[in-house]
């Protein structure tokens, strides 16, 4: 499946438990030798009361991670027609995201506010995370939030004059960053309107990221380079649709598709 190019190869493991080792994940998110995509996914059954089912999201590194917001709304997609719900609620590592319909081929996801204490991103010192002091080439001052994973969020005047994979990287593997960060790189061209791009743990250029729209709205605000509430951005997969709350929390639309269905093998 795929989130506006942002793509996953999705395993149900409810019936068939999937516990794919690093190698085997690797193998499988190699796009020369293996079914090809940005992360590995596996559906579980939920761990506590209430959600539909549990998403696990393994990098293509054979690391886990926490949230992936685009790969959410693929994996509730799923849930929404298995079981012809208007709302699901999925566990991740990063928390509970409630999830409906929006259209045939698309999902809105409602998440919680995020955090913007240093101790919650994680950084390795006390520091104002409006605008650390942090730069790498042109990227320089990144705002800094968490929202189940990390994000540093850079504003620039035309983001495709930037390197992204030579200066974000840099700033990924930057001491004051011990688990890392997801690099977005914004340029606000309206108020409602952001272009964006994110280089995203464990190293990588994606075609849209979720959890990184939503990050570059909400940095765009604390920033007051906006104070609209509804943006659109912008991103070379395609667009999706960031809703900021009063209270900061926030609802994400965005389409989905399948690109083909296939059979894993339990023994690999």
């Amino acid at each position: 499946m795929h989130g506006l190019g942002n793509d996953f190869v999705v395993v149900d493991g409810r019936e068939e438990p999937c516990n794919p080792q690093p190698d085997i994940i690797r193998w499988v998110c190699d796009r020369h030798v293996g079914v090809g995509g940005d992360q590995l996914l596996v559906i579980e059954h939920p761990t506590v009361p209430g959600p539909a089912a549990r998403m696990r999201i393994y990098n293509v590194d054979g690391t886990e991670a926490q949230t992936c917001l685009n790969a959410t709304r693929c994996v509730s997609w799923i849930l929404l027609r298995e079981s012809n719900a208007d709302r699901i609620v999925l566990e991740t590592l990063g928390g509970l995201i409630e999830a409906t319909p929006s259209g045939p081929h698309g999902v809105s996801l409602r998440l919680a506010a995020p955090r913007w204490d240093w101790q919650s991103i994680p950084l390795a010192s006390a520091a104002d995370t409006l605008a650390l002091d942090l730069s790498s080439g042109p990227l320089a001052q990144p705002t800094a939030l968490n929202l189940g994973n990390p994000h540093l969020v850079c504003f620039v005047a035309d983001r495709d004059a930037v390197d992204v994979p030579r200066w974000a990287s840099a700033l990924q593997d930057h001491a004051m960053l011990p688990e890392g960060a997801n690099i977005g790189v914004a340029q606000l061209v309206a108020p409602d309107r952001l272009r964006l791009v994110v280089w995203e743990r464990p190293g990588i250029l994606t075609q849209a990221c979720g959890s990184g729209a939503c990050a570059a709205v909400l940095a765009a605000r604390r920033r007051g380079l906006t104070d609209e509430t509804s943006v659109t951005v912008d991103m070379p997969g395609g667009v999706l649709h960031v809703e900021i709350h009063e209270d900061e929390s926030i609802t994400l639309t965005g389409p989905v598709a399948i690109a083909f269905s296939g059979r894993f093998p339990t023994d690999v």
